[in-house]
Formats: C-alpha cells, structure tokens, sequence
C-alpha cells in the first residue's frame, strides 16, 4: 500500500530545494552593477547555491524513484495532467538552472574557479563555446518559469486543502499529520524566511577584511627629492662639498654586509576595484641583500616573489590572479626586483631605483624605504607605486582601467640579520 505521507527525507529534500529556490531568484537581483569586490563575491555565492541546487536535485529525483511515495490524489483529467506537468516542470527548473549556470561559468571568456562556499574545488564542464550564448538565454528564462510553476503549485495545493478538502499539505510537512493552518504557517515561514535571507545576504562583508597594504606602509616615508635646495652662503657650499668628499672617501673604503631575511616579514599590495581597495599579499618571497649604509655604491638587492602564493583573503579570486589574463603561473611562476643603485634622502630614508620584472617584461620602478640598523640587526619598511598595465597583468575584460584601476601600490616590512 502507498504510504500517506512522503517519507522523512523527501520532506527534507522538497524544503531545502524549495528554499534554496526562493533564495537564488530574490538573491539574483542583487547580481547587477559594476563589477567589483562586492559582485564577485555575490556570484561565488549564487554559484555555490546553483550547485548545491543541482546537487540536491538529483539526489531528489533517485529517492522518487527508489523510495515509496503517497498515491496521487484522484480528481479530473485535466487537473492531474497539469498536477503532472507543473512537476516534471519543477524537475526541469531545478537541474536545468544550475546546469545551464555551470554551463554559462565554463564557457565564459574570463575563467573564474569556483570554490563551493570558498571551501570545495568544482571543475568546468567541458563545454564548447558556442553553448555560452544558448545556455545564458535559458539561464535567465529558467527562474521566470519556476515562479509561474510555483503559483500554480502553490494554487493547487490550496484548492484541494480548502475547495476539496483533501489534507495534501501535511503529506509533504514534518509533523504535519492534518493540521492545515500549522502546516501552511510552517511551508510560508520557509519561503519567506528563504526570500527574506536572499535580500539581506551579504557575502563580502560576512568576511573580514584582510590588512590593508596601505595601513602597513610606514608614515614617515618622504617622497624622493632630486632638487636640492639652494645654499644661502659660498662658506655652506664650501662646508657641503667638503662633508661629500669625505662620505665619498668613507663609502669607497666601505664594503656592503650581507643580509638574510628574518621571519615574519610582509610583502603586500592594494589594488582599487571600482573604487573599493582590493588588499592582498605573497606569502612566500626571498631575497639576496647586501647593503650598508655607508657603502651605497656597492649595494645590491634581488627579491624573488612566488606569484603562486598570493592571498587576497577570497581562494576563488586568488584563482583569477592565477590564471592567463592576469599572473599567468602557469608561464611565469615568479616576479622579480634587482636594484643596484641607492641613493640617501637623510636620516634613516633612502630610495631605491630598480627593476621589477613581471609576466616576463622588465621595468624601472623605485621605492622609498627606512632601514633602522642595530646592530646585526635591521628592519625595512618602505612603499611603491606600479601600473599593472605595464606589464600585462589584465587581459581581455580586464586590460583597461575603468574596472580595475591601473595603479597598485606595493609595501614591505621586514626584519633581516647579518651574515658577517
């Protein structure tokens, strides 16, 4: 005999799937506007949800075939026959969705990984391009059915409740067992709760912000003065000659120490996304120093940077960053900064002029810096400017700077004792 009621987990599954419906169409709205830190967050969740869906779905569709289920209610042809296809159009609607979503993702010019929820890698469809365009036109379509699909569900779900008496709403409610106004109150509070969570969603700003590269960069950094401001005597021009030639005699005796990097040390920058600071770092870089104050000439630093180890705080933007259209690891797997010429801005402040080398192009960028000395102990602490486009990093969408913009400032911190 078919049982009167739907079984525990097919409950389980038609709410979740409902509510996650309700969910992903309210939450849709909100994927609109120039993209951004905030967008892209908004889709890595509506891509997480659509899977998860998807997921859901079939797992649906194997326990209505395998587990027993209450007979149809009996009533005209014509009302069984629309009972049948507004349910057939459910399952369409709730594999199709999130399929022609994946579709869309695998097939689209700028290739994102998705993470489900930030935490589970999820492949691309081997897809051909020509399907994108198909696939989004039925991806948009697909939703506005499922709302007409679920009016008229919900319709005749109340017609046999109410017009005819038959209790259907407690076959598909955990504790329902006839209770009509229990059982409605419990199937709206699931569905308003599932719309009202979609409008209030926040994705980007449930996560803390990772440390801004421009609150590490040091204070008391001063730009870089080429001019020198004029002597108000022949005698200080006299004493300013003499005190060069001597630093210059005492720099020429001098010889450089080599430096090894301390842990701890960091290595970031800050990007601007449509205006909102998008902060990041390396998690692994090295270097070679060698340096001393007092013999400028003969200082040298190489600063190797893993490209791979960038961390923006989001692993599905880290995957971009990665790929073809920006670092490009899978070519160049490390950035590099070679400086051999120094110059004093006085005190403890010094410029550095050198070349950084990124996705194979080469070009001059100097930073400034302090380095306090104690010792065989030193810290760094300095601050650059570099225009992403120069060297490529942006392809496609990406290489203009209306989104994203061209500048990125750079800072360090670090500690370092010497070798000798």
């Amino acid at each position: 005999m078919a049982p009167a009621r739907y079984s525990l987990g097919a409950i389980l599954l038609h709410w979740l799937i409902a509510a996650a419906l309700a969910f992903q169409i309210v939450f849709a709205d909100s994927l609109e506007g120039p993209r951004g830190p905030d967008l892209f967050a908004r889709f890595q969740l509506h891509k997480s949800v659509g899977i998860t869906i998807l997921l859901l779905s079939v797992l649906r569709v194997g326990w209505r075939l395998l587990a027993p289920r209450p007979a149809p209610v009996p009533g005209p042809k014509w009302a069984m026959t629309l009972s049948g296809l507004v349910h057939l159009g459910f399952y369409v609607v709730m594999i199709g969705a999130p399929l022609t979503g994946w579709i869309l993702v695998s097939t689209s010019d700028i290739r994102v990984d998705t993470l489900l929820f930030g935490s589970v890698p999820w492949p691309h469809l081997p897809a051909p391009q020509w399907m994108g365009e198909p696939a989004e036109a039925l991806h948009e379509i697909l939703p506005k059915i499922g709302i007409a699909l679920f009016v008229l569900h919900v319709a005749g779900a109340l017609r046999h409740q109410y017009l005819l008496g038959t209790p259907i709403l407690a076959r598909m409610l955990p504790g329902g067992h006839g209770k009509a106004v229990g059982a409605a109150a419990l199937a709206a509070a699931i569905i308003i709760g599932a719309v009202v969570l979609g409008k209030v969603a926040d994705p980007k700003g449930a996560k803390a912000a990772p440390v801004s590269a421009v609150e590490a960069a040091p204070s008391n950094i001063a730009p870089a003065q080429d001019d020198i401001a004029p002597v108000e005597s022949s005698k200080a021009a006299e004493d300013d000659h003499a005190k060069l030639v001597a630093e210059a005699e005492v720099e020429a005796s001098a010889k450089p120490r080599n430096w090894a990097l301390s842990p701890g040390g960091r290595l970031n920058f800050t990007a601007q996304w449509n205006g909102e600071p998008v902060n990041g770092s390396f998690s692994k870089w090295s270097s070679n120093i060698l340096f001393a104050p007092e013999a400028l000439e003969a200082s040298g630093i190489d600063v190797s940077i893993d490209l791979t180890s960038v961390d923006t705080g989001d692993s599905q933007r880290d995957g971009t960053l990665t790929a073809s259209d920006f670092f490009d690891t899978a070519r160049f797997t490390k950035a590099s900064y070679r400086a051999t010429r120094f110059k004093s801005l006085g005190g403890d402040r010094y410029r550095a002029d050198g070349a950084l080398t990124l996705r194979g192009v080469s070009k001059p960028v100097p930073l400034n810096f302090t380095l306090t000395i104690t010792g065989n102990t030193a810290r760094a602490r300095g601050t650059a400017t570099i225009d992403r486009t120069s060297f490529g990093v942006g392809q496609g969408d990406f290489a203009g700077t209306t989104e994203i913009a061209g500048p990125v400032a750079i800072s360090f911190d670090f500690s370092a004792t010497a070798k000798d």
